[in-house]
């Protein structure tokens, strides 16, 4: 089973740079170096195990070792690990004896962790170059020089790795204390390292823009180590390999939950065959994510998860976040206003607009009437300008409502559209349509309708530039900017080849304003309509 959050996009004007940091880190890393040194390993491991006779001096002194320490599951392991071999060598050397044919490496796959666990144990390898080990126990003298030559060459052969080095081994964690940060940046295939970095992608932007890049980084980190720290608690006499970033990013994961607390939060998941999408508080994921590891743990196949280190990053980012909640409470709240509120309100309007349209294509015109009211009404909210056509349907919708204030107030805001806004053509009738139908009477203002007035003459629509300065002449007589507009009604005739026109209104202008700067300009020298 897969649960994601899928909420929400990067913000590419505030890109999470420590993410892609991060990402790129763990990508170069995989490619750059560990990509080149995968097969290392197997020279090494082929002369163990198919040619050498290692194992049968080896494995049993590695058992006696095991049990000293107070190991003995491990040393019966390592036991059986011997009679494994045994029966394996005893198959090959009879195919060789009748073929001719010599054994892989992939016959002896089963025995390849029972040799790494022997081969990555740096304390039993110090055992191992002393001439003539106690472990061993009681061995021919013949016997011990060929395991004293094959173990020489086998030290010749292998050449520990970048990976080996640096990953985590529970059991000497305490000795190289360096990778328990270290083994957060390495993976063990493709398909590890792809998985890790998609996960981080989809999670951990959204984290860092609540957090900060620093705080990101630091818990990140914080998480990785915590989770180490967990898995050591359960499996610290471990000798496998532990590498891989899932433990940092169930930090993350567990960060997200406590950080977006009862934010209902829209997550994918994928369950056999079948998959979907739900909105849940985030909160809510934390059990449910820790419990999945838990089952998975304890009732799922044998697998080479670590769920220990899982379960620990969810807890230890969890707990982190909880404490970055209590200590900067403001400065959290101050995040999710700036930038997740935000996205949460266009997540809203966009589901607001296509409700609108669809209710539109129904003809279910009050539907359409109240969605796109509350598409502009929340846009104003915001202290943004709703879009052009949101407020031409309105206004067409309020017809049958002329009273309303919705009609009044759309109409207005259309006519304040800036040009380009809107085609002209469409601004001038619903000036025609507004102040036709408006009840009890149109409520522009002598500014409103001086503006108006102005962008009609200007725009090919004189004959209404005309009819609103008649009524301002009666109601704004005294207006400062009433010469102008006179002038605007002249020039907007002349355009419309309306000659006559355009003089009747030229002389308005010297006999009603004769002391106005456009009169004085009208009659100097040289001036054309």
């Amino acid at each position: 089973m897969l649960i994601i959050p899928v909420d929400r996009k990067p913000d590419w004007k505030r890109p999470p740079l420590v993410t892609i940091l991060l990402v790129l880190i763990n990508l170069l890393i995989y490619f750059g170096i560990q990509w080149h040194e995968r097969s290392q390993m197997e020279p090494a491991a082929h002369y163990y195990l198919v040619e050498s006779r290692l194992p049968e001096f080896e494995f049993p002194a590695y058992a006696r070792y095991l049990e000293s320490d107070n190991k003995p599951e491990a040393a019966a392991a390592m036991r059986k690990g011997l009679e494994l071999w045994q029966r394996l060598r005893a198959r090959t050397d009879l195919a060789v004896a009748r073929d001719g044919k010599t054994a892989s490496l992939e016959y002896y796959e089963p025995l390849i962790e029972s040799w790494y666990v022997l081969d990555a144990d740096l304390r039993f390898a110090a055992l191992m170059q002393q001439a003539k080990p106690a472990v061993l126990g009681t061995i021919a003298a013949d016997d011990l020089a060929e395991w004293k030559e094959q173990r020489d060459h086998y030290v010749s052969t292998r050449k520990r790795s970048f990976t080996e080095r640096y990953s985590l081994i529970p059991a000497q964690a305490f000795e190289r204390p360096i990778t328990l940060l270290t083994h957060m940046f390495l993976h063990a295939s493709v398909e590890h390292v792809l998985g890790n970095m998609v996960f981080l992608a989809m999670v951990g932007y959204a984290v860092e823009i609540l957090l900060g890049g620093g705080w990101y980084l630091l818990f990140y980190l914080l998480s990785g180590l915590l989770s180490a720290a967990f898995y050591l608690v359960f499996r610290g006499d471990s000798m496998i390999l532990s590498l891989g970033a899932s433990g940092a990013i169930s930090g993350v994961m567990g960060m997200y939950t406590v950080l977006y607390g009862l934010r209902k939060i829209r997550f994918f998941y994928w369950f056999v065959f079948y998959f979907d999408f739900f909105k849940a508080p985030a909160l809510i994921m934390l059990p449910i994510w820790v419990g999945k590891e838990a089952f998975d743990l304890w009732f799922g196949a044998p697998s080479n998860t670590n769920y220990y280190a899982h379960i620990g990053g969810l807890l230890g980012g969890a707990l982190l976040a909880l404490v970055y909640r209590l200590l900067a409470r403001r400065k959290l709240e101050q995040a999710h206003a700036t930038y997740v509120a935000p996205a949460d309100d266009d997540k809203q309007l966009l589901s607001l607009q296509q409700s609108a349209y669809s209710a539109l294509s129904r003809l279910d015109f009050e539907r359409a009437r109240r969605d796109f009211s509350s598409l502009v009404r929340r846009t104003l909210a915001q202290q943004k300008t709703p879009q052009p056509d949101w407020l031409l349907q309105l206004f067409n919708l309020s017809k049958q409502v002329p009273a309303a204030p919705v009609f009044h107030k759309t109409a207005e805001m259309l006519l304040r559209l800036p040009k380009g806004s809107l085609a002209e053509d469409k601004i001038h009738q619903v000036y025609l349509d507004y102040v036709a139908r408006a009840e009890p009477r149109p409520q522009l203002s002598s500014e409103q309708s001086l503006a108006a007035a102005k962008r009609f003459a200007l725009n090919g629509q004189p004959q209404t530039a005309a009819a609103i300065l008649q009524i301002l002449m009666v109601t704004a007589r005294q207006h400062q900017q009433l010469p102008q507009l006179v002038q605007f009604v002249a020039r907007g005739f002349m355009a419309a080849g309306m000659h006559e026109k355009a003089q009747h209104y030229q002389k308005m202008l010297q006999q009603q304003f004769p002391l106005s700067e456009e009169s004085r300009l009208a009659t100097s020298p040289g001036n054309r309509y």
